[in-house]
């Protein structure tokens, strides 16, 4: 992979970085403070990719940060503000925690593993992509000790790392920014609902 596409890669994936701000806002000021910046930042990108895709604007420094397949499409970045929106709005704080560091971390790890030591596609002729085992199995991993380290619960952190890995793998053409927290935090829910259910019965 040629150097500049790798610094490419880790600026572009270093953006969902802010997933760490995400968690300290929550921590710090609460669930109503968080929506509120997320909801401001949704709006401040949702206008900047407004410029770009309907009056060609070439925004410094945030033109950049597009991959080839986002030239004429809304950016990764609003899908990831979606994405933790609806999370911190549907489950508990644990469980929004870990999907969203999920979604930045785990992928950071498929994209950088996938990109550097990827030898073997899997299921390329189910899932119609380039995704490498080596990176699906370093996402997964990861993902189950982010779950670990948030929940404390091997079980949660289990299926939300299979669904988190499940989810960024399967998908091709919907973003994985949105489906990855969804999809890990609605299964860890579950799964944290069905544990308590069974702790009382």
């Amino acid at each position: 992979m040629p150097s500049r596409e790798v610094i490419f890669e880790v600026l572009r994936k270093s953006v969902h970085l802010i997933s760490i701000l995400i968690v300290l806002i929550y921590e710090l000021f609460g669930k109503e403070t968080i929506l509120w910046v997320l909801m401001l930042f949704l709006i401040t990108v949702l206008l900047l990719d407004y410029l770009r895709l309907e009056h060609g604007m070439r925004i410094p420094f945030f033109y950049i940060m597009y991959r080839e397949h986002e030239a004429d499409r809304l950016g990764g970045h609003i899908y990831f503000a979606l994405g933790a929106i609806s999370a911190i709005a549907l489950f508990n704080k644990e469980i929004a925690y870990a999907a969203i560091l999920m979604t930045t971390f785990g992928d950071l790890a498929a994209a950088l593993i996938g990109k550097f030591h990827g030898k073997r596609r899997i299921f390329k002729k189910i899932f119609k992509n380039d995704k490498s085992i080596e990176g699906s199995t370093s996402e997964f991993i990861i993902d189950f000790f982010i779950g670990l380290l948030i929940t404390g619960n091997p079980a949660v952190s289990l299926i939300m790392s299979f669904f988190a890995t499940l989810a960024e793998t399967a998908v091709n053409k919907i973003d994985d920014n949105l489906v990855v927290p969804i999809f890990s935090g609605f299964f860890g829910q579950i799964t944290l609902i069905l544990l308590a259910l069974m702790g009382n019965s």
